[in-house]
C-alpha cells in the first residue's frame, strides 16, 4: 500500500506541471485569483495513481497503513488529500474497507500539502508585476518564464523584480551607451546589476550568456598585460625612470612597436604561471610576459610580437601544451622552453596527477618531439603534469 511520502513525492512531480500550468492561466487570462479559489481549475481534482494494497492483504498490516493514511489525510485534518473508500467483502478478512481513490481536490489542498503555497503566491506577484509593468508581450513574457521558473521560485529583497524591469527597459534604449555598470543612471544600488546579470540578460537576449559587457554595449574593465625585463641592459624605462614591471592595458600594449620601451629587445619569454614570471632568470636581450593560462589568447592581437624571438614556458601537462598549441597557433615561429623529454626527465619525482583535455583531445600545433612528450604523459594519468613552479631556477638558468 502506498505511504505518505509516496504520496508526497508524487505530488511533487506534477509541482512543474502545475506551475505551467498556472503561467498560462496567469498570463494569457490575466486571472489573479486567490489560492483557494481554484476549484474548478482542469488540473483538479488530481488524482495519485498509486497502490491501494488488496483486501486480502495482511489484516494487521492493512489495517495499520490505512489508518496512517486517513490519519494523515483531509479526511483528518481538512486539508491536504482526499481518501475515498469503500467496502468489500473479502473471502480471507470479511468485509474491509479499502481505498478507491486517492486525490487532491483543490489547489489549496495540494499546495498545503507540499508546502508550496508561499512560493506559489510569490511566482504569481512577480508575474503580476511583469503584466503591469514590463513593455514585454505575452508570449515572451511566458516563454521567459517558463524557462525561467527556478529564479522565480527564489525570494529576493523587496523590489527585486521591479529593479530588473528598470534595468532591463533601461538596457533596451540604451544598447551602445560605453558606460561602465557603475556608471549607469539607475537608482538601484552599485552592485545590483552586476549580481543579476544573467537574470537581466536572459530578459534580454535569447543568446548565451558570454560576456555581460559586450553583449549589452557597456564598457568593460580593460585586459591587462603585465611584463618585465630580464636584463640590466636592456630595462623597461618610463621616461628617465628604470622600472621592475609594466601592467598595461592590451589595446596600448598592442601599440608598443611606436614606443622606445621595446629598444633593445630580441626575444620575448611567455610564462604560464605568476610566481615564475616574478622570478624568472636573468636573459640577455629579453622580454617575460605573463600568459595567465588560457588568458594568452589576448595577445592574438598584438601583430608585432612575431617579429621576436618568442619562447612560450608553461605547464608539462596536457592543458599547458594545449596552451602552447593555442599561441603558436597565432604565432607559428613560437618555440617552447622547458617543455620537453631533458626537463620531464630531470624532475620525474615531482610528477603529480593532472586534469586532462575532454574527449581525449591532442592539440594540433605541436612538434613531434612536444607530441611524444605529450602521449607519454597521457600514457601515466597518476603521474601525467609536472607544474613549472617544480621546475628549479637554476635548471632555467642553465636552459637560458
Amino acid at each position: 500500500m502506498i505511504t505518505v511520502e509516496e504520496i508526497r513525492r508524487k505530488a511533487l512531480n506534477k509541482y512543474h506541471q502545475f506551475l505551467i500550468r498556472d503561467l498560462e492561466k496567469i498570463i494569457f487570462n490575466g486571472a489573479q485569483c486567490s489560492l483557494t479559489e481554484n476549484k474548478d481549475e482542469p488540473f483538479f481534482p488530481l488524482i495519485i495513481r498509486s497502490d491501494k494494497g488488496n483486501v486480502n492483504d495482511d489484516f494487521s498490516s492493512r489495517s495499520k497503513e490505512l489508518a496512517e493514511l486517513i490519519a494523515h489525510s483531509k479526511n483528518s485534518l481538512g486539508k491536504g488529500y482526499t481518501i475515498e473508500v469503500k467496502k468489500t467483502n473479502s473471502r480471507l478478512n470479511a468485509g474491509q474497507t479499502g481505498i478507491e481513490k486517492i486525490f487532491f481536490e483543490t489547489e489549496d489542498d495540494y499546495l498545503t500539502f507540499i508546502m508550496k503555497k508561499s512560493e506559489a503566491v510569490r511566482i504569481r506577484n512577480v508575474l503580476v508585476v511583469f503584466i503591469e509593468q514590463s513593455d514585454m508581450t505575452k508570449e515572451s513574457l511566458y516563454d521567459w518564464a517558463a524557462a525561467s521558473l527556478d529564479d522565480l521560485k527564489k525570494e529576493y529583497e523587496n523590489e527585486f523584480w521591479q529593479n530588473i524591469i528598470l534595468c532591463v527597459k533601461w538596457f533596451k534604449n540604451n544598447p551602445h551607451s560605453n558606460l561602465y555598470i557603475r556608471e549607469i543612471p539607475l537608482p538601484v544600488h552599485t552592485k545590483f546589476i552586476e549580481s543579476s546579470r544573467r537574470i537581466i540578460h536572459s530578459l534580454l537576449s535569447s543568446e548565451r550568456l558570454v560576456s555581460f559587457e559586450n553583449q549589452h554595449g557597456l564598457r568593460s574593465k580593460p585586459v591587462l598585460v603585465h611584463f618585465r625585463a630580464l636584463s640590466k641592459r636592456t630595462p623597461l624605462c618610463i621616461g628617465k625612470k628604470e622600472v621592475s614591471e609594466v601592467v598595461l592595458p592590451l589595446d596600448d600594449f598592442a601599440d608598443l612597436p611606436g614606443t622606445p620601451l621595446l629598444d633593445g629587445i630580441e626575444k620575448i619569454f611567455i610564462v604560464e604561471n605568476e610566481i615564475v614570471y616574478l622570478t624568472f632568470p636573468e636573459a640577455e636581450h629579453a622580454l617575460c610576459i605573463w600568459g595567465s593560462g588560457y588568458e594568452v589568447a589576448k595577445l592574438a592581437s598584438c601583430v608585432f610580437l612575431s617579429d621576436y624571438a618568442l619562447y612560450y614556458f608553461g605547464d608539462i601537462d596536457e592543458h599547458g601544451f594545449d596552451m602552447l598549441s593555442l599561441y603558436r597557433s597565432y604565432f607559428p615561429k613560437t618555440r617552447s622552453f622547458c617543455m620537453d623529454e631533458q626537463t620531464l626527465s630531470a624532475f620525474d619525482g615531482c610528477r603529480v596527477f593532472g586534469k586532462t583535455l575532454p574527449s581525449d583531445k591532442v592539440p594540433e600545433h605541436l612538434t613531434d618531439d612536444e607530441r611524444a612528450v605529450f602521449m607519454r604523459l597521457r600514457a601515466a594519468p597518476q603521474r601525467n603534469r609536472l607544474e613549472q613552479e617544480r621546475i628549479s631556477n637554476q635548471y632555467l638558468k642553465e636552459r637560458i
